[in-house]
């Protein structure tokens, strides 16, 4: 597995930094580990009437990359294991474009970075660079908010996405016999159908017997998903709540003291995003702890 870190010196960064340190990832996995900063040149440029030789802005900009680099070889010796290795690299640019470009030219399967928030301020900050990643990034985003993983929980929809969330959590040695709690969401609530006239009991019926089949299907989505996991090795259950989707999963982290939410996407851009991608990004805002988001790939 290609892993790509990207680190800025914080300590939500030094959070993503321990979890990739001490989780087991397979055999022969290599880390690319970055640190994205803008470069000194621009510092330069914003200061009108003032004039430094050429040899000075040099010095500076060769110290700044010394002192990156010093920071990235002492992140770097801290996720040093067994069958796994280890590149550095120093980018000058936007944080989140860089990032993304970063894993696509790595062609890496996994992109971690810290969150340094949540709620209503954090979301704020975590819009900044890490939801941009996610929302962007084709590649499988891990946003982290602990050190550590003991305890997961899958949201899963019967979508590719979820598929490929369950495949990744299946191949994972470092998940193998922790607890994960599978949740499928039916988004039909009880009595939405009340706007009905009493005299339209067959109507009534229907919607009744339709929202207690996706409630079934939901259900079955959720037991499939969990037997699938426990065949991997994890200690699975599953859940099939009513309600909206991105709550549900939160709430079902929170009861489960979870460390991690692994969750696909269908968004893609525009519209569809909105649409489609709102439970992830509603999940990511309101999360307690890590959050794993993996987007369907495009045909």
């Amino acid at each position: 597995m290609k892993i790509l870190l990207a680190i800025d010196g914080s300590s939500a960064s030094d959070r993503a930094i321990e979890l990739v340190a001490t989780t087991a990832w397979p055999a022969g996995s290599h880390v690319l580990l970055i640190h994205v900063a803008d470069g000194l040149i621009g510092v330069y440029a914003g200061m009108p009437g003032v004039v430094v030789s050429t040899e000075a802005i040099e010095a500076d900009i060769e110290a700044d990359r010394e002192r990156r680099q010093k920071f990235l070889d002492e992140a770097g010796a801290r996720l040093v294991a067994p069958e796994r290795s280890l590149a550095t690299q120093i980018i000058e640019g936007r944080p989140a474009s860089s990032i993304v470009d970063a894993a696509r030219a790595a062609q890496a399967d996994l992109i971690v970075l810290g969150s340094h928030g949540r709620g209503a301020l954090g979301s704020a900050v975590l819009g900044s660079v890490a939801a941009e990643v996610v929302e962007y990034a084709t590649t499988p985003v891990l946003v982290v908010r602990g050190a550590s993983i003991s305890r997961l929980v899958l949201a899963d929809d019967g979508s590719a996405p979820a598929a490929a969330a369950r495949a990744l959590l299946a191949r994972m040695p470092g998940f193998r016999g922790l607890p994960v709690r599978v949740v499928s969401v039916s988004e039909r609530p009880p009595d939405w159908y009340g706007w009905l006239q009493p005299e339209a009991p067959a109507e009534i019926q229907a919607f009744e017997e339709a929202i207690q089949a996706d409630s079934q299907e939901h259900e079955s989505t959720a037991a499939a998903a969990a037997d699938e996991l426990s065949a991997a090795g994890l200690v699975a259950d599953s859940v099939a709540p009513l309600g909206d989707p991105s709550r549900e999963i939160v709430r079902a982290a929170e009861a489960s003291q979870a460390d991690l939410i692994v969750m696909g996407t269908r968004g893609r851009t525009g519209f569809e995003r909105l649409l489609l991608g709102s439970v992830a990004r509603k999940v990511l805002q309101r999360a307690h702890c890590s959050v794993l988001v993996i987007r369907a790939r495009s045909n």
